[in-house]
């Protein structure tokens, strides 16, 4: 992601091995609909590229100012 110019903090929090939770914390952009779609897009690819069920993650992306997860 960084070569993409995405600089981030990552949340990680798993409870099963199909209940996976993720959440990246941009720190150099707005999460804006379009980041937040690509930044998803990247990460699925590299889940696909690592032979990980995509349906095991629940991703969000936000910003640093976001209030906690619900």
């Amino acid at each position: 992601m960084e070569e993409k110019n995405y600089f981030f903090h990552m949340l990680l929090a798993v409870y099963s091995n199909d209940d996976i939770r993720v959440k990246y914390i941009l720190v150099n952009k707005d999460a804006t609909e379009s980041v937040q779609e690509d930044v998803k897009s990247i990460f699925y690819e590299v889940v696909e590229k690592n032979n990980l069920d995509s349906n095991s993650f629940n991703l969000k992306v936000g910003e640093n100012n976001d209030g906690p997860d619900r």
